[in-house]
């Protein structure tokens, strides 16, 4: 995707049209509606762009189409950064090294501009419209860069940018700072997106399951069953409680846990208060719950598992953290057990811009112990019902992922389509396997990710063609060093040790292009 700045200059020629500036001009602005550019315009302030835009649209009713056009585009606003860069240089040259060093700032590949000359020492290249046109017509125009990322968080911004600026310029303006209104708004909007009765957010993934597992009183002498393959989190929020995490294998195909091996690792564990054998050791623990975790993006077997859950009189709660508007049977991650715990790490399918996370329930009264222990377990202010914790949700976060909620659909289709292709694309190659799915589970494809016998070789071949790649996990839970005290050893978990050496996770994000997979 090229993404260019306009000029003013260029939109005046498209507002008050001058016949013989018109046309290219217009041909550029359409190529932001092709797929193939992205176009920005640098202001200083959103609400001023618009304004220029609403003052033409009266006077050029006929030309409706194009100010849509224009209102489309993204505005880089001014901000002290870019002030500071510009008053390095003369005066008179302020208006162009200000679009110069937004340009650069915000990585864009060419400036659209008919003041050429005020351009000569400019980071950024600058092409006249009809410049821009010819190159494109006879393909050589480019991007920057042609590597295909990992992940490109960047690419989301043109979308979003100024909904977003404007939302993080209120909280600010209103120094409302940790919960207030953009939480509460989220937490209904995105219980209603999980189809669950109640939200509560959180300051993140790891802190939603901790609370979940504070909540229902989880604590020394427990064991919390999870999957040996999963991020670190998982076992962590666990031993917070002061229970014990016990690991289970997966299921070779889906990565998921293994309902078989999860019953099994119950009857080792022992009947609540007998002493059992865990990981190599003998064990007084009460098993008291299970966390299964919805691994990149699909569902675990969550039939099977609430059968061993029910058989065995234990609480669930799901490690959602990967599995944003996926379900099993129609029915939405996060409202099989007493609680579903999300995180919106940067990275994920929604994600804050920085941390935080939610825990969803369809219990009230669940939800209101929760909601007093995110917050010191007040019952009202300076009032402490419980021993809880700081877990509130900032602000800024809830403005943030407030916004991005109404593009999840949309974003989770494409990983779903860069999913497809992917799948057709790598079906034939016998060195390789592509995800294993559940035909029961809705995927969402957080993460997309292969197997390979020589895994490490074809991540480095991959790399030296500009392909980013990453592994997830590459050592199992029981291998940590910091479980070591768990007593587990090497071999106990073969599907999951195996699946370590041969996983490779593959470039996936909304916005990759079909060229990129």
């Amino acid at each position: 995707m090229i993404q260019v700045l306009f000029d003013i200059d260029v939109l005046l020629d498209i507002l008050e049209p001058r016949e013989q500036f018109y046309l290219d001009s217009f041909c550029v602005l359409s190529l932001c509606d092709s797929g193939q550019v992205q176009g920005w315009i640098c202001a200083d302030s959103h609400s001023t762009i618009h304004y220029f835009l609403r003052k033409n649209l009266g006077e050029f009713d006929a030309r409706k189409k194009i100010v849509q056009n224009l209102q489309s585009l993204s505005v880089i606003p001014i901000r002290d950064l870019t002030l500071q860069k510009s008053f390095e240089s003369t005066m008179p040259d302020f208006e162009d090294n200000l679009k110069m060093f937004s340009a650069e700032l915000h990585h864009i590949d060419f400036i659209i501009t008919r003041n050429i000359k005020h351009y000569k020492k400019s980071p950024v290249a600058a092409l006249t419209p009809s410049e821009f046109i010819r190159q494109d017509q006879a393909g050589l125009l480019s991007a920057k860069t042609e590597n295909v990322p990992f992940m490109d968080l960047g690419a989301q911004y043109h979308q979003i940018y100024n909904e977003i600026d404007d939302r993080i310029t209120n909280v600010i303006s209103r120094s409302a700072f940790i919960l207030g209104n953009y939480v509460e708004d989220f937490e209904k909007e995105f219980a209603l997106a999980q189809e669950a009765r109640y939200c509560i957010g959180v300051s993140s993934g790891t802190d939603a399951l901790h609370l979940a597992l504070m909540s229902l009183d989880i604590g020394p002498g427990d064991a919390v069953f999870l999957p040996a393959n999963t991020f670190f989190a998982t076992a962590e929020a666990v031993a917070l409680t002061g229970a014990v995490p016990v690991f289970v294998d997966m299921d070779p195909m889906t990565f998921n846990m293994d309902p078989d091996c999860l019953e099994k690792a119950i009857q080792e564990t022992g009947v609540r208060g007998q002493k059992s054998e865990v990981g190599g050791r003998t064990s007084d623990l009460r098993p008291r719950a299970i966390l299964p975790v919805h691994l990149y993006g699909q569902s675990a077997d969550m039939d099977r598992i609430m059968a061993v859950a029910a058989k065995y009189g234990l609480v669930v709660v799901e490690d959602c953290a990967q599995s944003h508007l996926a379900d099993w049977q129609g029915i939405k991650t996060g409202n099989f057990g007493e609680f579903g715990a999300f995180s919106f790490y940067p990275g994920k399918n929604l994600g804050a811009f920085g941390e935080a996370g939610a825990v969803i329930t369809n219990s009230q009264d669940l939800y209101d112990k929760a909601r007093s222990m995110r917050a010191h377990g007040e019952s009202r202010r300076y009032h402490h019902q419980y021993m809880g914790h700081n877990y509130r949700m900032e602000n800024i976060q809830g403005a943030v992922l407030g916004t991005k909620l109404k593009y999840l659909p949309d974003w989770t289709r494409q990983r779903q389509e860069h999913a497809a292709l992917y799948n057709e694309l790598l079906k034939d190659i016998r060195e390789i396997r592509t995800p294993g799915i559940d035909g029961q589970a809705g995927h969402v494809f957080h993460l997309y990710v292969i197997r390979a016998g020589d895994r490490d070789a074809l991540q480095a071949h991959l790399q030296g063609r500009g392909v980013s790649t990453g592994l997830h996990y590459p050592v199992p839970l029981h291998l940590q060093t910091a479980c070591a005290g768990l007593g587990y050893k090497e071999g106990d978990f073969p599907a999951a040790e195996q699946a370590a050496r041969e996983i490779l996770s593959l470039p996936m994000f909304p916005e990759l292009r079909r060229e990129q997979v």
